[in-house]
């Protein structure tokens, strides 16, 4: 909990390529600063969407059974005879399929290195809801278990690979799983060209580009460089500038230079992805599914699925598709659980470094609000900053009503800004901006009402419509106070019918 005195004043919050062998030196990666790719996002979800309506279809699976074994399709004749509903593997809770969905970074004569690009992909079962949480490339970890030496976590792919062949992908993994608590079920990774192709071959996605910024530093097929613009709102990309959007990440225009910025960039791209799958008849055109072979069978790896795992995967989509899902993203950036579980670091080689506040390898705190936020997406998501008025409820009050809601709702950042008025009655929640918070001043409401509370969501006439404008405001005045002691009487008088007073 923050305390700060009155100030209406609106605060600033600034926060086809050809393989590598990995003998080479990775020095020109750092020299150059390699841009993670997006071809990863798609998402395995989508990716067995695609293999079952190619399952079903006898013909598609002959013709695609080679790239699909090549890609870890695992198939017998017998696969096909469906005894009951399939379902996809699930976490130990049996609530969630986890998806490690990784970006490799491919360039002209070289082979995979970094895993730029992290991003655990979760599907809800009781919700249809679909979160998907990226890691920055800078947050370190330990690079093996017990070692004690921190390195960026795009590098345990890599590391892991060069001491022994096969072991990369299950090493990143267990350090996935490490850090946010979550066991995975499977895993996808994309490079650029299966990306753009993917993205080409359904006509294209619909982005609304949140910031204008140009990048004057953006990588070139032959380690160059080139200078790429886009301007805010709605534009149709093709692959090649999907890309270049979602790898960006040399502005210094908005805030869209940083790797938590390229981060919500891309996942803004995986949802036009799904968004223009689902919404068209790409997954029911022979010839649309038949180029997105090609483009997926020498581009992606995957973990290993069956028949059963892409008929249950179709079937999940179409539930999300008809039911009531949403798609929700978070990036593990400082601005995480209400700026209390990650920040920026400097080694003492001098190397910039993100981790976690509570120390490197120290992730429980992630964990619980990594599972917190799964749990209510829409809440999290929307990472409010709160701020608290006293207008009559009483400083210390307020103040303690403050610590309460701390503890009810972890991880959220809930400021008291002291007195603003005395004397006046009622309590308020609501949102300045009128819809930037929603759902956060949905869940404070409920929490009020549950304690017997009457609340007013709308602005009181007295209050400046300034006042914490960019923010969830409460106001706690008079009413509050008396419903409280109120219900200390009541209890009072119970205790002494009891005892016969």
């Amino acid at each position: 909990m923050i305390i700060q005195t009155v100030d209406t004043t609106e605060e600033n919050k600034k926060v086809s390529r050809k393989k590598r062998t990995v003998q080479q030196q990775p020095k020109r990666e750092e020299k150059k600063k390699k841009s993670g790719s997006v071809g990863k996002i798609i998402g395995i979800f989508v990716v067995l969407i695609i293999l079952g309506i190619i399952g079903y279809a006898g013909y598609f699976v002959i013709k695609t059974y080679s790239a699909g074994k090549k890609m870890g399709f695992k198939f017998t004749p017998t696969d096909i005879i469906m005894d009951k509903e399939p379902e996809l593997k699930k976490d130990s809770t049996g609530k969630y399929t986890n998806v490690l969905v990784v970006g490799v970074d491919t360039r002209e004569g070289t082979a995979l290195l970094n895993t730029d690009t992290i991003i655990l992909v979760s599907y809800n079962y009781d919700t249809n809801n679909i979160v998907m949480i990226s890691i920055p490339r800078d947050f370190h970890v330990e690079t093996y278990k017990g070692s004690n030496w921190y390195q960026r976590i795009n590098a345990s792919y890599m590391t892991a690979e060069q001491r022994k062949e096969g072991t990369g992908m299950q090493e990143l993994m267990r350090t996935v799983t490490e850090v946010t608590g979550q066991e995975i079920q499977y895993y996808a990774m994309f490079d650029f060209q299966a990306f753009t192709e993917i993205v080409d071959t359904i006509g294209g996605i619909e982005v609304d580009v949140e910031n204008s910024f140009t990048d004057y530093n953006y990588p070139t097929e032959d380690y160059g460089y080139q200078t790429i613009s886009f301007k805010a709102g709605p534009q149709t990309m093709n692959g090649d500038l999907a890309l270049k959007y979602a790898r960006s990440r040399h502005s210094t225009d908005n805030g869209e230079g940083s790797d938590f910025s390229r981060a919500k960039r891309q996942q803004k791209v995986i949802q036009a992805v799904e968004d223009k799958i689902m919404s068209s008849s790409t997954l029911t055109d022979p010839s649309a599914i038949l180029s997105i072979r090609s483009s997926v069978a020498d581009n992606v790896r995957v973990s290993e699925f069956t028949i059963d795992d892409i008929r249950a995967a179709l079937n999940l989509g179409n539930d999300y598709k008809e039911g009531s899902g949403s798609m929700y993203s978070f990036v593990l950036d400082p601005y995480s659980g209400g700026k209390s579980l990650i920040e920026v670091k400097t080694m003492e080689s001098g190397a910039y470094a993100i981790g976690p506040i509570a120390g490197f390898g120290h992730y429980d705190k992630i964990k619980e609000y990594v599972n917190l936020a799964m749990e209510s997406p829409a809440f999290y998501a929307e990472q409010a900053e709160v701020y608290v008025y006293d207008i009559g409820y009483g400083y210390y009050d307020t103040f303690a009503k403050v610590q309460e809601l701390e503890k009810q709702f972890k991880y959220t950042d809930i400021t008291f800004l002291a007195v603003l008025n005395s004397g006046k009655q009622g309590t308020y929640v609501y949102d300045p901006d009128g819809t930037e918070f929603k759902a956060t001043a949905e869940k404070f409401t409920e929490y009020f009402k549950s304690q017997g509370i009457q609340v007013s969501e709308t602005r009181p006439d007295y209050v400046s419509a300034n006042t914490g404008k960019g923010h969830l405001v409460i106001l706690l005045g008079e009413e509050l106070l008396e419903t409280q002691e109120t219900e200390q009487d009541t209890t009072i008088d119970n205790t002494q019918e009891e005892d016969g007073v």
